[in-house]
Formats: structure tokens, sequence, C-alpha cells
């Protein structure tokens, strides 16, 4: 079997619509039938990265209580020394909208992504998803983001009233692989046809070994 591990829903991102959006792009995989998907905690993600998941997909931000005056983030030092070696050694790594947010610069979580979320502007706007073969819309959060673009292949960028910006990246990491796609936000946006294709489509890149 192929074993997945996903880490999903945090304040601003509800659990539910993440999985239904994540289960829906398994379902276009040849290898679905082959394909064993678990849900975890944060506080489990220590043991599941020792049992060495074929992939792993954060779609959770770091901060925990955002809203709070005293934030807490999930991401310890020790997570982050043990996440960035599992990828070095073969490991295979997808961080999904969400999964881009709230890790520090210096991190080597975000060293390892080559890119980080800085900010979407307030609610949801009309957002153009441009890749080499197609294009489309989508009412969504726009996720402006870092990337460094010379050392990554960028598969999709987005524009929009408010600017341009990069929206998926992927690179090999060591023997690894890693993935990063900004959309989508709402449970509407990651059911759309065309981001559970693109999604399906980076799984199946992920696993190809």
């Amino acid at each position: 079997m192929v074993k997945v591990a996903a880490l999903v829903g945090d304040y601003w991102h509800d659990a539910r619509g993440v999985k239904a959006g994540l289960e829906a792009a398994i379902t276009r995989l040849l290898i679905k039938d082959k394909m064993e998907l678990q849900y975890i905690r944060y506080q489990e993600v220590s043991h599941v990265i020792d049992n060495q998941p074929d992939l792993f997909i954060n779609a959770k931000m770091n901060k925990l209580n955002p809203k709070d005056r005293q934030v807490i983030t999930w991401l310890t030092e020790e997570l982050d020394k043990k996440i960035e070696p599992y990828v070095k050694a073969g490991g295979s790594f997808l961080a999904w909208h969400a999964g881009l947010a709230g890790y520090p610069s210096e991190s080597r979580y975000t060293q390892m992504l080559r890119g980080a979320f800085d900010y979407h502007p307030p609610g949801l706007h009309e957002v153009t998803y441009i890749q080499k073969e197609k294009t489309f819309n989508l009412a969504d959060e726009h996720y402006f983001v870092t990337c460094d673009e010379a050392n990554t292949e960028v598969y999709l960028r987005s524009t929009g009233i408010d600017g341009d910006s990069i929206a998926g990246w992927k690179h090999r990491y060591g023997k690894g692989k890693i993935c990063c796609l900004t959309p989508a936000h709402t449970r509407e946006g990651v059911l759309n046809e065309n981001v559970s294709s693109l999604l399906a489509s980076k799984i199946d890149w992920l696993l190809n070994k």
C-alpha cells in the first residue's frame, strides 16, 4: 500500500472541506485503490514521520490560536529538525494552501519548501490561475508568496485585481520531492474541477518515484 499522511484543518480552514477536496483529487488517481490515507493531528507528526509515509501532506497553518495575544505554533524546533531529513532521505511532501502560512523564514521547513505565504488581501476575489496548458478562474483568497524561483520549477501563477504572484512550484530535494500549491481556500474551491485535477496531478508526481 502507498501510505499518505495528511495534516489538515486549523482556525481559518475547516478540516471537512480540505478532506473533501483531497479525497476528490485522490479518486482521480490510477493508484487510488492502493493508497492508504491517514488524517493525523499535529501531536502525531513526529511518530508518523518515524514511520516514513510515502507522502506527507500539510494543509495546516503553523499558528494554532492566531487570534490570541499569546500565539502557539505547532512546528517545534524538534519537529523542524525531523521533517527536513525525512524528505531529503526520499520522502515526498506537499505543502497545500495553509501549509505555507506562518512558518518562520529561517526554519528548515521554509528553507526546504523554497517559498512561503506572505499575505492575502481580505476576503475572496476573482483569481486567474495560469498553467502552461490552461487558465482558469476561481473565487479565492489570493495568496501572495515569496518563492526562490531560481531554485524550483514554477508550474502555476496567479493574477487578480491586487496583482500577480506565483501559485505553485515543485522541486527535488535530496532523494525526495517537494510540491507547493496555494489554491484553494473554500470547500467549493478545493472541489473545483480545475483545482481537483491540478492537485491530483501533483500528488501523482510526488508519488512517482
